[in-house]
């Protein structure tokens, strides 16, 4: 009988913990599923911008996206390639544009390409600095 009864208690033991080792491995799997599937983000500007008279950019941008990077700049209609990695978490950068600014106020487009495939147009107007 007690043989018997040690025997019923070791099982329900070793159930218990298959169960519980099959839930971690499938939430962990879901972690990691989640990980490298997400595509939802967001970029924005944090604060002003400024610029110079030669055309560095200073901006704080915000960026929740796994990969992100500025691949262009758009002024006037003329789109000037650049290439600059963004860091997630808000960040300070400065961009040389290629362009040269005279205007105390200027718009811009940064152009930004996330996770190597998504284009994203961030309107950006900065004020000029001597």
């Amino acid at each position: 009988m007690n043989r018997a009864l040690s025997g019923s208690i070791t099982s329900f033991i070793l159930i218990i913990a298959a169960v519980a080792l099959a839930i971690v491995v499938v939430s962990l799997a879901f972690s990691y599923m989640g990980y490298f599937a997400y595509t939802n983000g967001q970029l924005m500007q944090i604060g002003a911008a400024y610029v110079n008279h030669n055309g560095q950019l200073t901006i704080t941008i915000k960026n929740t996206f796994h990969e992100a990077k500025i691949v262009g700049v758009i002024f006037s209609y003329t789109l000037h390639n650049v290439n600059y990695n963004l860091s997630s978490g808000t960040h300070t950068y400065t961009i040389n544009t290629g362009f040269d600014f005279s205007s105390q106020q200027v718009s811009l487009t940064l152009v930004i390409e996330v996770n190597g495939q998504n284009t994203i147009y961030l309107p950006v107007t900065a004020n000029l600095v001597q």
